[in-house]
């Protein structure tokens, strides 16, 4: 596997914390004997800290750009509040119409070198909560439109979006060690250099 240096965009629009000027990543061919992904490898959602909120209501939370609702006064689950959809530019203030989506998909994760991890590590990725970039609060047509595809098939609607979607997409594999495809190296270099 070869180390490639791409240079991370700056300025973005809105940009996350600033990566480094240079983020090598290895780009690799996807393994034909490859173990096959089963998303039920990767515990998500999980309570971690025990607080009755699962990863989805804390990254609701989080995102959210008002106060939200909750089902009961044990705020648990969460029913309202206000989000913009980074994906298509899209507000919601349904809980119900917003899915989390992982910005580095868990199948992708799992074809970038994940099939290696633990069942630890695999659920350490599914709600990783440290890096705001990880997990993004997205309308449930646009996740489920991207799937588990990477640069090279799918690009958010909104252009806009581009240069902090393919910075926080590099960030995300730099931080678990994952690689990419030439394909997928390809495309992230052009949405790289729209910056």
């Amino acid at each position: 596997m070869a180390s490639v240096p791409v240079a991370a965009c700056s300025p973005c629009d809105e940009p996350s914390a600033s990566p480094p000027a240079i983020i090598p990543l290895a780009v690799a061919t996807i393994a034909p004997d490859l173990p096959q992904y089963r998303r039920a490898d990767w515990r998500h959602w999980i309570d971690e800290d025990r607080d009755c909120q699962s990863t989805r209501a804390e990254v609701l939370i989080a995102e959210s750009l008002v106060d939200v609702a909750f089902t009961n006064e044990r705020g648990c689950v969460v029913v309202t509040g206000h989000w913009i959809d980074p994906y298509t530019g899209n507000e919601f203030t349904d809980a119900r119409l917003v899915d989390i989506d992982h910005m580095v998909p868990l199948a992708n994760a799992h074809r970038a070198g994940g099939w290696q991890w633990t069942a630890a590590d695999r659920q350490a990725y599914a709600n990783d909560l440290t890096n705001p970039q990880h997990l993004v609060a997205a309308s449930a047509s646009a996740n489920r439109s991207k799937g588990d595809k990477g640069h090279e098939e799918w690009r958010p609607p909104n252009e806009g979006y581009w240069c902090q979607y393919a910075t926080d997409w590099v960030g995300v594999k730099q931080t678990w060690t994952l690689t990419v495809t030439q394909a997928e190296w390809d495309a992230l270099v052009e949405m790289l250099g729209r910056c």
